[in-house]
């Protein structure tokens, strides 16, 4: 259950600092959300081993560090994030027979909003970090609070590696196609506040 905790907190710590932060901390939440992001991907791609885990996070500490030393790349990471976080909402809706263009549709929305991002950096700085903040704030903070008893029966005692693996699977697919208006509706309240937030700033 600790590992649960720990999992839940990190994901929506970080996701708030870089949803009311983000252009203020930009470099700072670039590279933690990247590691995040790449983090959590390399998880949910490998098979679980202590191996898998060791190359995920090589692979998030290299994107963060890359992320941090090349601004225009930076500004065009953040945009590609959240079009992958809105191509995966977006894709919550597909009509079922069209559910397997859901990677199309991920991978032209990251494109898109990336190139978008180098154009208006100041705006998407701060609209992406909100954004990307709230993809990774309000689905965990829906899973501690919807589905906390399915996220303690995923723990697997004395694995963090196998929980964390866990987790992210479910709550970026089960609990996200059971719940997929409100983490949109969520998603969309707490990026309008974060970006409103960081422009008083």
């Amino acid at each position: 259950m600790e590992f649960v905790i720990l999992y839940l907190l990190v994901n929506i710590a970080v996701g708030a600092i870089a949803c009311f932060m983000g252009k203020k901390l930009f470099y700072v939440m670039l590279g933690a959300l990247v590691f995040l992001g790449v983090f959590n991907i390399g998880m949910s791609t490998f098979d679980g081993s202590p191996v898998s885990l060791i190359v995920a996070l090589v692979l998030g500490v290299v994107a963060a560090l890359l992320s941090k030393y090349a601004y225009k790349a930076g500004v065009f990471l953040i945009g590609c994030a959240a079009g992958a976080a809105l191509g995966f909402v977006v894709s919550l809706f597909l009509p079922q027979e069209y559910a397997g263009y859901s990677m199309v549709v991920l991978a032209l929305a990251a494109i898109l909003l990336g190139l978008a991002a180098l154009k208006w950096c100041d705006f998407f700085v701060r609209v992406g970090t909100a954004y990307t903040g709230a993809t990774f704030v309000v689905p965990n903070v829906l899973a501690a609070v919807l589905a906390f008893g399915e996220l303690t029966a995923l723990a697997v005692p004395a694995d963090s590696l196998a929980t964390f693996n866990a987790l992210s699977d479910y709550i970026a697919n089960d609990f996200a196609s059971l719940y997929g208006t409100p983490i949109f509706l969520g998603t969309l309240i707490l990026t309008i506040a974060g970006s409103i937030v960081q422009q008083r700033q």
